[in-house]
């Protein structure tokens, strides 16, 4: 059971919802391509055990004598594991404790963050008496990833190793004081999101389109007289009262306003007799006629 799972900050809502409809300045580029990256990996592994009863959190950023984040923690018995995901690619070798990849490029933080996370996390269950020792692992998800190494570190699982691993969590039998012990931690969550700070764009320079929610390109399209909406690429088909909920909380995020159903459907194709229909259905409005606005409720 998870006890807590990923929520993109307003952030990183903001930045998924840009992604692809306009061209970013380059720390929000650097900031998207690294959550996707990464929310990649871990969502990769979320699929892996969701199914397993123990007793489980997923993206836990601790607030204790400073911060740090936990990809995912699992209850054993008296041991608290806690793994960190990493989706990296390709041929990379270890050179001084230090993971290199094949282009020269040093990933200083793999062991040295999971140490700072290890020792955090080990000094506030004392801290806070809770009995469980702290076993921490890097996960290197991706099976495109490639270790050159004569000798792995025991923190280290490699992509071959992680259907035993899942083997081994899935065989673990929850105890209540797990789910006591996960209940405090979220008492000591921060979301990190008083950090962002979101540049907002001019909204008429936004790409119009509708996403897909699957795989996340903008190539839904609206068909006439059809009761629902078909993605060009994937072939994923929803119906149009719910394509038009996830279009409008979309805009909503770049525009950092409420929507016109002139907006909407641009945005959307439907005519705008359609968008009323709708909007009027799940939105509540604000103004009259031509400055009327709508808001999802």
């Amino acid at each position: 059971m998870f006890v807590k799972i990923h929520e993109p900050t307003d952030y990183q809502k903001f930045l998924l919802a840009a992604d692809q409809r306009l061209i970013l300045n380059d720390h929000d580029d650097m900031k998207l391509s690294t959550y996707l990256r990464g929310i990649e990996g871990e969502t990769a592994f979320y699929e892996l055990i969701k199914h397993s009863i123990c007793i489980k959190l997923w993206d836990f950023n601790l607030r204790y004598k400073g911060s740090s984040q936990y990809d995912f923690l699992i209850g054993h018995k008296d041991t608290l594991f806690h793994f960190d995901i990493k989706n990296f690619t390709a041929h990379y070798k270890i050179v001084n404790h230090q993971f290199v990849s094949e282009r020269d490029y040093v990933h200083t933080d793999v062991t040295s963050q999971l140490n700072k996370a290890y020792y955090k996390l080990e000094t506030f269950l004392k801290n806070q008496q809770v009995k469980a020792k702290v076993v921490s692992k890097t996960i290197f998800i991706n099976p495109g990833f490639n270790l050159s190494a004569d000798s792995v570190p025991d923190h280290v699982i490699l992509p071959h190793q992680i259907e035993k691993l899942i083997e081994f969590i899935s065989s673990i039998v929850p105890q209540p004081v797990h789910s006591i012990h996960a209940e405090k931690m979220k008492l000591f969550h921060y979301s990190g999101a008083h950090f962002d700070r979101i540049h907002y764009y001019p909204f008429e320079e936004y790409k119009q389109g509708m996403r897909c929610p699957k795989c996340r390109r903008l190539t839904i399209l609206h068909q006439q007289k059809k009761r629902y909406v078909t993605c060009q690429h994937c072939q994923h088909r929803i119906d149009n009262q719910t394509a038009l909920i996830h279009l409008m909380k979309e805009m909503t995020l770049p525009k950092n306003d409420a929507l016109t159903s002139t907006e909407v459907s641009v945005w959307s194709g439907f005519p705008k007799s359609t968008v009323r229909g709708i909007v009027q259905k799940i939105c509540t409005k604000e103004g009259a006629n031509k400055n009327r606005t709508y808001q999802l409720k």
